[in-house]
């Protein structure tokens, strides 16, 4: 498996754009009027998943910025 800082990146973004997806569609369901509990459930995780997908993009840009001190 290639990890690059494009290819990592480009899988945070990915699950930005999942949990995204995954809030609209539990936010839709529970103004709908469904009393599932998984709806809760799955708001929870999206932003769970949204933040740990968010904390790699921000780990990926300070490792990059850090590298290129070195460098310079």
């Amino acid at each position: 498996m290639d990890i690059t800082p494009t290819s990592t990146i480009s899988s945070a973004i990915e699950g930005l754009k999942r949990a995204q997806s995954t809030v609209e569609d539990a936010a839709q369901n529970i103004a709908g009027g469904s009393l599932d509990p998984e709806d809760i459930v799955s708001l929870s995780t999206a932003a769970i998943s949204f933040k740990a997908n968010a904390a790699v993009i921000k780990t990926e840009n300070e490792t990059t910025k850090s590298l290129l001190d070195i460098t310079a």
